[in-house]
């Protein structure tokens, strides 16, 4: 089993925060807002690809704590993306402790993806361990 740097998980999360918070940026900037069931989908598919990416990083650990822990991070990223070009509009025009709620919603929901994904990619493992297991006997 291949076991990635932690520098490289950060690095991972970073990416995707930069790509998310600036391609919704990017939308908002040009007018472009899809109609709403669009970026229903689009927000449904990216949840998706974040519980899998963490799914496939857990499933493929040798230490799971560590991993776990890993994979929220890795779901920060993209979360905490969605999360500022979100709510950083509307929290503006409110008091400045509402500059805090994007974070504490990327956060969030950065541990909600990051634990199903974990949670999924735990499963996973344990199966393909037992499975390994039960035919090498």
């Amino acid at each position: 089993m291949s076991v990635r740097p932690r520098s490289r998980v950060v690095g991972v999360s970073t990416l995707a925060f930069v790509v998310v918070l600036g391609g919704l940026t990017a939308l908002r900037a040009w007018n472009l807002e899809p109609p709403t069931p669009v970026q229903s989908l689009v927000v449904d598919a990216g949840a998706v690809l974040v519980v899998a990416g963490v799914a496939s990083h857990v499933a493929r650990g040798e230490r799971v704590g560590t991993r776990i822990g890993e994979g929220v991070v890795l779901a920060l990223g993209p979360c905490l993306g969605f999360a500022v070009n979100l709510f950083v509009p509307v929290s503006t025009m409110e008091s400045p402790l509402w500059v805090a709620y994007p974070l504490v919603a990327g956060a969030m929901l950065a541990l909600a993806l990051g634990g199903v994904g974990a949670g999924i990619g735990y499963v996973v493992r344990v199966v393909r361990a037992r499975k390994t297991s039960n035919s090498a006997s």
